[in-house]
């Protein structure tokens, strides 16, 4: 019986570590692309109970970003500038303004300029469009991706990770809800302020 349980709980466990690793992959992906919450939302809620699982998720989620980026990057290449920009306009938190901006950038940067959109909230599907766009090297465009990408989402998600297993240690009476509504609240404020905070700036 212990090692049918045994085997069972470590089933359970392969499968929720693959559960975690594919929906940062997928995330990273769709956050490249069309979608607007970055990945750093899954890979730090892992980081609340499983620190060493999320910090792997990162490299998952960096994964997803890199295809989503060169779908993204493949698709300003060959569609028309009025045109990608027209759908990207639509998406929440991005303006005309911010994406001529980051045309100039990369214009004048090429793409090492992605190493700035994570200081200003600048989202990765603007630089993978402009340098598309710009037809830059997709190589160098990737390189650049993985710092431009991966830092950031090992900042947030240790830094997640840190603050809940410091609350525990603190505060062992604390209830694991308590910690949990705690993160969604700030995340949920988070984007609260901050998409119509860019928006304002059209």
């Amino acid at each position: 019986m212990r090692i049918r349980l045994s085997r069972r709980a470590r089933r359970t466990g392969h499968t929720h570590v693959a559960r975690d690793h594919s929906v940062a992959a997928a995330w990273g992906f769709a956050e490249a692309t069309f979608f607007f919450v970055v990945p750093d939302v899954w890979t730090s809620w892992v980081g609340l109970r499983r620190p060493k699982r999320a910090l792997a998720t990162t490299v998952s989620a960096l994964g997803g970003a890199l295809v989503g980026g060169a779908v993204t990057y493949a698709w300003g290449r060959n569609v028309a500038a009025s045109s990608s920009q027209s759908v990207l306009a639509k998406v929440p938190a991005v303006t005309e303004g911010m994406i001529t901006r980051v045309e100039q950038e990369v214009a004048e940067s090429g793409p090492a300029s992605l190493m700035r959109g994570p200081t200003r909230g600048v989202p990765y599907k603007l630089y993978a469009r402009a340098c598309g766009l710009q037809r830059k090297s997709l190589l160098s465009f990737l390189a650049w991706s993985v710092p431009a990408r991966l830092i950031r989402f090992m900042v947030v998600t240790l830094a997640a990770s840190g603050i809940a297993a410091a609350t525990r240690k603190i505060f062992p009476q604390v209830p694991e809800k308590l910690i949990t509504g705690v993160f969604w609240c700030c995340w949920a404020g988070f984007y609260g302020w901050f998409v119509p905070t860019v928006t304002r700036r059209r």
